[in-house]
């Protein structure tokens, strides 16, 4: 299995108790959830912790662009860089395109989204066979490129040696 951690930053209870058990329900037992109360409390625990997932609970309306502005440079000067997902309280159109437009993955809304939001993990933290890293699969799902061998043309006959 490679790393699962999910790197939350929240200071609510019941949104971290709910998260847990949606986790839980989805990844039995392959979960390591790590929580920050503050976005510089999670900037300096990504080099240790390294999550392969930013979970930001957007509790209000508008503020903290600044600090999620510092949470996205950090997560991008990695050598993985690191999807965030904000999961807000309420959907806001004008607030989903400014921070689709800062770098954010996915702006879900908890009243709007709940149903989906199980998907949306599940397809940023896929459980991989265990002992691979993510360099190991990266290099897997490149093909080889072989530049000795060319590929036959049509008029050419099969010939054996």
């Amino acid at each position: 299995m490679t790393d699962s951690t999910i790197l939350t930053i929240t200071c609510d209870e019941k949104f971290l108790e709910g998260l847990r058990a949606q986790l839980h329900d989805q990844f039995p037992g392959a979960m390591r959830m790590i929580v920050a109360g503050t976005v510089d409390e999670a900037c300096s625990l990504i080099p240790m912790a390294h999550p392969r997932l930013i979970v930001v609970h957007w509790p209000r309306i508008g503020g903290r662009l600044e600090e999620l502005n510092r949470l996205l440079w950090a997560t991008t000067v990695l050598a993985r860089p690191i999807p965030v997902v904000v999961l807000a309280d309420r959907y806001r159109i004008d607030q989903a395109t400014t921070l689709y437009r800062m770098g954010i993955r996915e702006y879900i809304s908890r009243t709007h989204h709940a149903d989906q939001f199980a998907r949306v993990l599940n397809s940023y933290i896929r459980l991989a066979p265990a002992g691979r890293s993510h360099a190991s699969q990266a290099e897997d799902s490149v093909p080889s490129a072989k530049p000795w061998t060319a590929a036959p043309s049509r008029n050419a006959k099969a010939r054996v040696v």
